[in-house]
């Protein structure tokens, strides 16, 4: 008796630490952009987050340009994901492009915290959405260098909270995956902690990719932790 009374404490034990570490990571993030961010610790406040979602018909593809005010990125996807610049700089914009010749819907949505600021949508064979936000109309920034991006494959639809961040900056994210992740003008290496919601969360599946090359992969759950090495 003695025994399980110390082994379901302990465990109770650490799952309130858990809990009260990420309390505290969310308590010290100030601004609220596509989940939370801001400050960690004694961390200046970082940057309004700016997050993107293409939805509309699963499995469309697509090519997007993701650019702020200093870097941009490109990449190829399928509906449905989410896009989350991490020390983003406003004005921001995204074109999206569908890469298929059906009449699927594709919608882009610009979103800030929980509120939609900019969406449209096209059914049209090879259909192009552009949106922007922040200020006036800008050029495509130059690529990112480094370009540092997260992958959250999975598990698909299930909301998971994240804390990214470099040496001086951090950022709480709340989303769903799948999610992509890029880090603008990082200060020193990322890494990142990924808390599942739920006790039924299931299995992170993370890729971490730099200038291209996977430097780092991760699969677990319901926590994990993914480095840039």
């Amino acid at each position: 008796m003695a025994y399980h009374a110390k082994k379901y404490f302990l465990r109770t034990l650490g799952a309130t630490v858990l809990v009260a570490v990420l309390a505290i990571s969310v308590a010290s993030c100030n601004n609220n952009q596509g989940g939370f961010s801001g400050s960690v610790g004694n961390t200046p406040n970082g940057p309004p987050l700016t997050s993107y979602r293409i939805l509309g018909t699963p499995g469309t593809p697509f090519t997007a340009t993701v650019s702020n005010a200093r870097s941009s990125w490109t990449l190829q996807g399928n509906v449905p994901l989410s896009m989350i610049i991490c020390n983003n700089v406003l004005p921001a914009r995204i074109i999206a492009t569908k890469t298929s010749s059906d009449s699927n819907l594709m919608s882009v949505q610009i979103i800030n915290g929980n509120h939609v600021l900019e969406t449209a949508s096209t059914q049209a064979p090879f259909g192009i959405v552009s949106l922007q936000t922040g200020g006036q109309a800008i050029p495509i920034a130059p690529h990112a260098n480094p370009d540092l991006r997260i992958f959250v494959a999975g598990p698909v639809a299930t909301p998971y909270t994240a804390l990214v961040e470099d040496i001086q900056t951090g950022f709480v994210i709340k989303e769903t995956a799948p999610t992509l992740i890029f880090f603008d003008t990082p200060n020193g290496k990322v890494d990142g902690t990924f808390f599942g919601n739920g006790r039924n969360f299931g299995t992170f599946t993370i890729n971490m990719t730099l200038n291209g090359l996977v430097v780092a992969s991760v699969t677990g759950g319901p926590n994990v932790i993914i480095r840039e090495p």
